[in-house]
């Protein structure tokens, strides 16, 4: 069992109220208040005790694609389409094609990404990945990633953390030196469902610090 580290929280004993004209008034407001402190109380125990965080609800979405993404040109930024939505409490993807997240609340997000990468020609490709922000490059979000071989099959995988105002965006970006590349949807087999082309995770973290981290 984890350490408790918020008490619990008892309802107030109420005064009982010593005879008079308006002890009546007394008694039924006491009882009234005792209720509400009963549920007040009932309420701040489940969400601070064990397995609270089951009470609470936070801004969270999946996405994802099922359409083939290509670079027609080399070292050509793109960004990454999402035109399917899993979950979308309080951040929703916009834009034509649907390439932005876009969050309703201020906070700190965690995204986890994966693209499923097939190779066309047996050349070595170098594919670049990163983050902008409202269009505009975070500094020191780029990944590299290395594919080789025809017809050969990777995944990519990235995980960040960043700070979003309300009405912020973010668009995932790719460029690769070779455009025997593919971002690759895999329809269902048997045995296995789907394999969409992107699959994003968008998870709401914290609110935002005091002072703003600066890229």
């Amino acid at each position: 069992m984890a350490e408790r580290l918020v008490q619990k929280v008892p309802a107030p004993a109420l005064p009982i109220p010593k005879e008079g004209p308006v002890k009546q008034y007394l008694d039924d407001l006491n009882n009234i208040l005792r209720l509400f402190f009963n549920l007040v109380s009932n309420a701040v125990n489940s969400v601070f005790g064990e397995q609270g965080g089951r009470f609470i609800e936070a801004p969270n979405a999946k996405f994802f694609s099922t359409v083939d993404q290509t670079a027609s040109v080399v070292d050509t930024a793109y960004a990454l389409q999402f035109e399917n939505t899993y979950l979308g409490e309080a951040i929703s993807i916009t834009g034509t094609p649907k390439t932005r997240i876009t969050p309703l609340y201020s906070g700190v997000y965690n995204f986890e990404l994966s693209v499923e990468l097939t190779s066309t020609n047996a050349s070595s490709k170098e594919l670049s990945f990163w983050v902008r922000r409202s269009g505009v490059d975070i500094a020191n979000t780029g990944r590299l990633h290395v594919v080789s071989g025809s017809g050969g099959v990777d995944d990519f995988e990235y995980s960040f953390t960043i700070d979003l105002q309300a009405g912020q965006y973010i668009e995932l970006m790719w460029a690769t030196d070779d455009t025997g590349i593919t971002i690759d949807y895999q329809a269902a087999a048997s045995p296995r469902p789907a394999v969409p082309s992107t699959l994003l995770t968008v998870v709401f973290v914290s609110a935002l610090p005091e002072t703003l981290p600066t890229p």
